[in-house]
């Protein structure tokens, strides 16, 4: 039973560190495209087609 809790360990660590670099990621791009849209006027985001 350890050497099972030690192999599910070694796999789940380094997923969890995957799914936070994946998240971290996330929060980035949707900061970075909010900042996009505060920092584009009006007259510039009605002429894009969407």
């Amino acid at each position: 039973m350890d050497h099972l809790i030690h192999l599910l360990a070694a796999v789940l660590v380094p997923l969890f560190f995957i799914g936070m670099a994946g998240s971290m990621l996330v929060v980035l791009v949707t900061v970075a495209r909010d900042l996009q849209q505060v920092f584009t006027s009006d007259e510039e985001s009605s002429q894009e087609p969407h």
